[in-house]
C-alpha cells in the first residue's frame, strides 16, 4: 500500500507478556471472548496510509501488505505506544480531587491538570496518578488483514466523514464537493472539513457549504 491510500482492515492486537486482548473489529472475536457489546457495531476499520491512524509498528507493515491479504506480527514499545515514563508518575494531594468531586479509587481513569491518566494508589492523602498511556512500555501482537481498498472520491468522502462522525449529505460534481446540512456548520468544522479533503481527497477541488431549506 502506498501514502494517502483509503484502506479498511480487520485486526486483534494483544499483549505479548500476558496475551490480553486490547483492541479488535470482528464480532466473532468479542463473542469467543466474552467481550461482545450489542450496542457496538463491529466492522473493518478504515485507515489511511500516511495519516497515523494507527501505530507506526503497524502501518509499517500495512505498506508491505495487499488487498486480501493477513497477517501476524509483534511490534516493540518504541513502535507502537513508546516506553514507560517514570516522570509520567505523579502525586497529588487527596484534596485536588475532593474540590472536583472525584473520588480517585485505584485502578479508575481521572482527568486533572488536563490530563487523563491512570490512579495507581491512594493512601495517607495523596494520591499516585499514572499519566503514561496503557500500552506504553509493551510488546504487541496484531493479526491484521486488508479486506478492502477505497477508489472513488464519493466513497472517500463518506468514510472520512464517517470517520469523523461528520453529519452530511455530500455530492460532488465537477470536481466540487457541495455538503448539505440540516443546520449550520461551525466556521472551525468548515476549516477542519476542507483541511482533510484537500489533503486526502486530490480530485476534488472546491468545497461547498449549503444549509437545506424549509419547504
Amino acid at each position: 500500500m502506498n501514502h494517502g491510500d483509503f484502506i479498511k482492515i480487520d485486526f486483534l492486537g494483544k499483549i505479548v507478556s500476558t496475551g490480553q486482548i486490547f483492541d479488535f473489529t470482528q464480532e466473532e472475536v468479542a463473542k469467543k471472548e466474552g467481550l461482545h457489546n450489542t450496542e457496538h457495531k463491529y466492522v473493518p476499520a478504515l485507515v489511511i496510509i500516511g495519516d497515523n491512524m494507527v501505530i507506526p509498528g503497524v502501518e509499517k507493515h500495512l505498506k508491505e501488505m495487499k488487498i486480501g491479504e493477513e497477517k501476524e506480527f509483534t511490534v516493540p514499545p518504541e513502535e507502537a505506544f513508546g516506553p514507560r515514563n517514570p516522570k509520567l508518575v505523579k502525586l497529588f494531594p487527596m484534596s485536588a480531587f475532593i474540590k472536583q468531586n472525584i473520588n480517585p479509587v485505584p485502578g479508575a481513569f481521572v482527568e486533572i491538570e488536563k490530563m487523563r491518566g491512570k490512579v495507581q494508589s491512594a493512601a495517607a492523602g495523596r494520591v499516585r496518578v499514572d499519566f503514561n498511556h496503557p500500552l506504553a512500555g509493551k510488546e504487541l501482537e496484531y493479526w491484521i488483514k486488508i479486506t478492502a481498498q477505497i477508489t472513488t472520491a464519493e466513497s472517500k468522502v463518506s468514510e472520512l466523514f464517517s470517520y469523523y462522525s461528520i453529519p452530511h449529505t455530500p455530492e460532488i460534481q465537477d470536481a466540487a464537493l457541495t455538503i448539505e446540512t440540516d443546520k449550520p456548520i461551525p466556521h472551525e468544522m468548515k476549516s477542519f472539513i476542507e483541511e482533510i479533503i484537500a489533503k486526502w481527497v486530490k480530485s476534488i477541488k472546491t468545497v461547498k457549504f449549503s444549509e437545506k431549506k424549509e419547504k
